[in-house]
């Protein structure tokens, strides 16, 4: 099968573990977004035409459309689309699960700048079941990409949110008279994983010095984050009941606000009710109830109970 291939491909780099797989199709754009729950646009479509006695794959955004005229400026003929079978040949992928991974050498691979407005996009990897999700540097990488190119159309224009994604070991930390927090460490991304840059904390009272918990901060969007959450946060036993997961969180929002985030994602389990009250307390919205998503990392290490999911504009 051909995710098999390209997960074999991303096992050389140990990077298999960003391969999703889906209990529902992915093999349109629309399929894939509601799989993922996101915008049909950040879904990378990979478009396959006849080039000479080959092809060219060209990867897009879910709502571009290839213009004839910039098409034939590119690459010298006309935009025709293989057949299903010449898709098989050239590509080793069927129809709807077509990606630009670990393909022939003769097979190039484009880029289309409808998708650099997204902080990250989501490729099939080789199947009409599966996806990952990439920034648009991995992807170049990834596909070894010929080079971007402007081939479409009709795409709506608007960038993601940027943020500043970079941690920082020196910055000061806020108080609210009562407690403060102290940065434990500072974690640069993890890209064999997708996993964002990351603060942990520990909240320390003021009054004496003792640590009563910790808490961390997630500095990003992906996919994957929204069932984790941007922040997390546990108190220890003999100082429960001061509220002090709240005081917390709103100190770390004023982080997150430093960084440039707009909103924060807080999740917990359904059944734990102090979490949630904590949560509603800070005005949180309840987005969804749900089991985490099978490609998530909390179901991969065992989260199969529904868990909150909470936003919080900042």
């Amino acid at each position: 099968m051909s995710i098999e291939r390209v997960r074999a491909y991303f096992r050389i780099m140990n990077l298999e573990e960003r391969v999703w797989e889906f209990d529902t199709s992915s093999a349109t754009v629309e399929l894939a977004a509601q799989t993922l729950q996101v915008r049909p646009a950040r879904i990378a479509k990979t478009l396959s035409f006849a080039l000479g006695e080959g092809c060219v794959l060209v990867v897009a955004a879910g709502d571009a459309r290839v213009d004839n005229r910039k098409f034939k400026d590119q690459f010298a003929t006309k935009a025709k689309m293989l057949s299903p079978e010449e898709v098989q040949h050239f590509t080793g992928c069927e129809i709807g699960g077509v990606c630009p991974f670990d393909l022939p050498e003769a097979t190039p691979v484009y880029l289309d700048v409808s998708l650099k407005r997204f902080v990250t996009v989501f490729p099939a990897c080789g199947s009409t079941n599966s996806a990952m999700e990439v920034t648009c540097d991995e992807l170049y990488r990834y596909s070894r990409a010929a080079g971007w190119v402007d081939v479409c159309k009709d795409w709506e224009e608007g960038d993601d949110l940027r943020i500043n994604d970079v941690p920082d070991a020196d910055m000061p930390m806020p108080s609210d008279g009562e407690i403060t927090l102290r940065i434990a460490s500072v974690n640069a991304a993890d890209e064999t994983k997708g996993f964002v840059p990351a603060y942990k904390f520990q909240i320390v009272r003021l009054s004496d010095d003792a640590v009563v918990g910790e808490t961390d901060l997630r500095l990003g969007y992906v996919r994957n984050l929204y069932f984790g959450g941007n922040i997390g946060y546990a108190v220890k036993e003999p100082y429960r009941g001061n509220g002090y997961a709240g005081k917390a969180c709103k100190l770390v929002f004023e982080i997150a606000r430093k960084h440039g985030m707009s909103y924060v994602i807080i999740s917990c389990r359904a059944d734990n009710l102090p979490s949630r009250r904590t949560l509603v307390k800070l005005n949180g919205t309840l987005l969804e109830t749900r089991v985490p998503a099978s490609y998530s990392s909390l179901y991969r290490i065992g989260e199969r109970d529904p868990h909150c999911y909470f936003r919080f504009d900042l």
